[in-house]
């Protein structure tokens, strides 16, 4: 049972856990003496429309480092919610459950926003939090770009037989033109927005009703490729993050 008041705030949730298999040590690699941790950490405390940010994670280390650069760790993410498998809405929950117990209270909102994604604006973030709380008959805001391509024409192998993504197409139709099908748009990871009482009442992450804040293209680290091309754009001269 939650045992909580609802304080019309915005806090950021970092998750940040230890064990990432693809890339090692992932959320404390560092570029430019910074890691990843920590400059999610700094962008948040850029932020004008972010009250509190908080770390969600399992690991000691990660802890040390968010709070070296004012992350609140009130904490550590559970075994449970923090493997391979584990998604937003569980990670989310338990920290809203475990919050509300420690300070019997919780934000309206919850801005989640994850260090892989380290090409990130402040500016940005208060324009997504501004706009959020503006609309209404929304749960959720999620940040998306622009894919290359409508998903109609992705495909998948089984069999050694190639299958259009889209289960309802037909092979001729998936390889329509791009033309004749409209515009597709993936999660980018740069920032989600949900209202804290989606989590408890109604036991989703997103709801029903999701807006769309459309970014250029992000950079998600997920493996060793990734965190090079983020690296290269943060060193070149033409970024300052």
């Amino acid at each position: 049972m939650y045992d909580y008041k609802s304080v019309n705030e915005v806090w950021a949730l970092i998750p940040a856990r230890s064990g990432s298999k693809r890339l090692k040590n992932k959320n404390l690699k560092k570029i430019k003496n910074l890691s990843l941790v920590a400059r999610a950490i700094i962008n948040c405390k850029k932020s004008i429309k972010i009250n509190r940010i908080f770390l969600s994670t399992n690991s000691k280390k990660i802890k040390i480092e968010g709070l070296k650069y004012g992350a609140e760790v009130p904490f550590l993410r559970s075994t449970k919610n923090s493997q391979d498998k584990s998604n937003d809405f569980d990670v989310i929950k338990e920290f809203l459950y475990k919050i509300s117990k420690i300070e019997k209270k919780i934000p309206h909102y919850i801005i989640f926003i994850r260090p892989t994604t380290p090409i990130r604006d402040s500016i940005l973030i208060d324009k997504a939090i501004k706009k959020f709380q503006g609309l209404k008959n929304y749960d959720s805001l999620v940040s998306v770009h622009e894919m290359n391509e409508p998903v109609h024409k992705k495909f998948y192998i089984e069999n050694n037989k190639l299958k259009p993504a889209i289960e309802k197409l037909t092979l001729d139709q998936a390889n329509n033109p791009s033309r004749n099908f409209k515009k597709s748009y993936t999660a980018n990871g740069y920032l989600d927005l949900i209202k804290t009482k989606n989590v408890i009442l109604k036991k989703n992450y997103l709801g029903k009703n999701c807006y769309p804040f459309i970014t250029k293209s992000a950079i998600d680290i997920d493996d060793q490729k990734d965190f090079e091309l983020a690296k290269f754009f943060i060193t070149s001269k033409y970024l300052n993050v």
